[in-house]
């Protein structure tokens, strides 16, 4: 059973929460905003310098002053180069490494989370903000900034040159800035509400993708390409729609501050041409001023448009700590209790019940169960679909917590617990094994980073695997594909198995591992777990017979509840719901499965 229902997440962040991931780069910023400063610098000296060229040229006539001039605007620019470059790769390490460390931090935290979490959110949604948000923010962090600074400096120092210039056209050349402020205002909030659509219909694409492409045997095998590529194509063209409605704000937005800021410069223009025919102003000043003025209106014209930009980054700022700032609902207690080593594996479900807490009306997956399972016991969990047998499995390791009771692993309630200690006392080998792109050792050394190539081996060989992967083209260097798609059913189980044997967990969770599998590779496996089980405590998701007969004790959940306990021959004897299930839905002691014992969440 899946939740569709969101919990709440807390309020969203803004761009300044970026400052502490900025902060340990804070040196090469340091550097950078001198480099800036002092480009900016030269740049609002050129039109003063232009301004002197002129009248060197045609005023004053002197050819060797306009020659030193002219060579010295060259020097400067050089300089202004090599200052834009150390600004501009400053910042973009700056940005780079951030952005980095945020990606870090996002994917850190989705590893963190529940499994709840992901039954209610699509991983194409996820890896969107992973990708498409924190992409958006790099840009702010790697050059937008730099450029607002640049504006703003360019946009202080020529009002206050422009002032000590002639104070009589300032009032002129700032006329237009009321305007584009109250323009950028009101188009910006619409901007951002606009572009944080844009972004959740990229994201709802990429989920359909993802899931597509990750079942896209499915797809083909149901000659489904159409209806996927529809399904796609429909989030794409609400994207589009909604960008295009960006576009459109975007087009009106800057096509009123051009207007604006051509119309002050000539206004300037033609109020500081009526100037020099005065003889208040010459020549060279006119132009010095209205390049002043070109500057000023640019700025405000580059400001306007960061400020949009800004808008979008910060619709891609809340996605992003949205999910930073999610609480960890299971997690490591601040006073955890170690485990003893070794383990027993003494398990106890102590008056257990679950349903989803976002859903308080919903009947419980699991009512009051009580449990008790001695150290070394295989006990198998059987029951119809839906009875609560996964999710009374997913409790031990703490994949979900329960509502009400607890649960004790050799006495020690799981939630006291250090989450990593916890999880590696217990093994898991599910029905459909998940495996990894790596290669052969890689997948089965996944759960003890380390392991030598003989420890590796050995543990192949306990799993009955290792004859296989030795016939495989780089034996255990053979890259497995993804999700193992380059190895049979069989195969992929026995690589699980022997990744369970070289954890050597004290209790291992068994979601019967021989189910729809060849009689070939079932003996295989079958002989592998015979070896796993040794030892150790095991809780068994029943599918088979053969698994139920290997089992110390039965436990028969039905709604939730355990209805029926005891050993294969005692549940028959009974007649009850065990001995229906085996009547209506087993044929023969090799082959018959108890159907419908499909895993629930988690």
């Amino acid at each position: 059973m899946v939740n569709t229902k969101r919990r709440k997440l807390p309020a969203p962040g803004r761009l300044n929460r970026l400052w502490p991931r900025v902060r340990p780069y804070r040196a090469g910023l340091i550097w950078a905003t001198l480099a800036l400063l002092l480009s900016s610098a030269i740049s609002l000296a050129f039109p003063r310098i232009v301004g002197f060229l002129l009248d060197a040229a045609f005023q004053q006539g002197n050819r060797q002053l306009l020659d030193r001039i002219a060579l010295g605007l060259v020097g400067l620019f050089v300089v202004q180069a090599l200052l834009n470059y150390a600004q501009a790769y400053l910042l973009s390490a700056t940005g780079e490494r951030a952005v980095g460390g945020l990606r870090q931090e996002l994917f850190g935290k989705m590893l963190e989370m529940p499994a709840g979490f992901f039954a209610e959110r699509r991983t194409g949604e996820l890896m969107s903000r992973l990708t498409t948000d924190v992409g958006m923010l790099q840009g702010v962090l790697s050059h937008q900034i730099a450029e607002f600074s640049r504006q703003v400096l360019t946009l202080i120092g020529g009002v206050v040159i422009l002032t000590l210039m002639q104070p009589t056209l300032v009032l002129t050349a700032l006329g237009v800035a009321p305007l584009v402020v109250f323009v950028s205002i009101g188009f910006g909030r619409r901007l951002r509400r606009i572009t944080t659509g844009v972004q959740d219909k990229v994201a709802e694409a990429t989920a359909v993708a993802e899931e597509a492409v990750s079942q896209i045997r499915t797809v083909q095998s149901f000659v489904q390409e159409d209806t996927e590529r529809q399904r796609y194509g429909s989030r794409i063209s609400e994207g589009v729609a909604v960008a295009l409605r960006r576009a459109h704000v975007r087009g009106v937005f800057f096509g009123v501050l051009t207007l604006a800021s051509f119309v002050g410069i000539v206004v300037v223009l033609w109020q500081g041409g009526r100037l020099v025919l005065e003889g208040s102003l010459t020549a060279g000043d006119l132009v010095s001023f209205l390049l002043y003025t070109i500057y000023i209106a640019a700025a405000v014209g580059a400001l306007a448009s960061f400020f949009s930009s800004y808008q979008e980054a910060v619709g891609a700022a809340e996605r992003v700590f949205q999910l930073l700032e999610a609480p960890v609902e299971i997690a490591s207690p601040a006073d955890s209790r170690p485990l003893p080593k070794p383990i027993r594996g003494e398990v106890v479900f102590e008056d257990v019940s679950f349903r989803y807490r976002d859903d308080p009306s919903s009947p419980p997956i699991l009512d009051r169960v009580s449990l008790q399972v001695a150290p070394g016991e295989t006990v198998a969990i059987v029951g119809p679909s839906g009875a609560g047998k996964t999710t009374l499995m997913a409790l031990l390791p703490r994949f979900w917590d329960p509502t009400d009771g607890r649960v004790l692993l050799d006495g020690l309630d799981v939630r006291t617990v250090a989450l990593p200690a916890l999880r590696q006392a217990i093994g898991v080998v599910a029905q459909e094994p998940a495996l990894f792109s790596g290669t052969v050792a890689e997948n089965i050394a996944y759960g003890r980073q380390g392991a030598s190539a003989d420890e590796i081996e050995s543990a192949a060989r306990a799993a009955h695997a290792h004859e296989f992967v030795s016939a495989l083209p780089e034996g255990y260097a053979t890259v497995v594909g993804e999700r193992g798609v380059k190895l049979s059913g069989g195969q992929r189980q026995r690589i699980a198995i022997a990744r369970a044997v070289l954890t050597d967990p004290g209790v291992l969770i068994l979601d019967e591992a021989t189910s729809n599998l060849d009689n070939e590779s079932e003996r295989l496996i079958e002989a592998a777990l015979e070896t796993l089980l040794v030892g150790r405590t095991t809780l068994i998701i029943a599918h088979r017979l053969s698994t139920v007969r290997r089992a110390d004790r039965l436990v028969v959940l039905d709604e939730g509840r355990i209805v029926e306990e005891g050993t294969h021959a005692e549940l028959l004897g009974q007649g009850g719901l065990y001995a229906r299930l085996y009547q209506r839905q087993f044929r023969d002691d090799d082959t018959m499965e108890l159907k419908g014992a499909l895993p629930e969440p988690g």
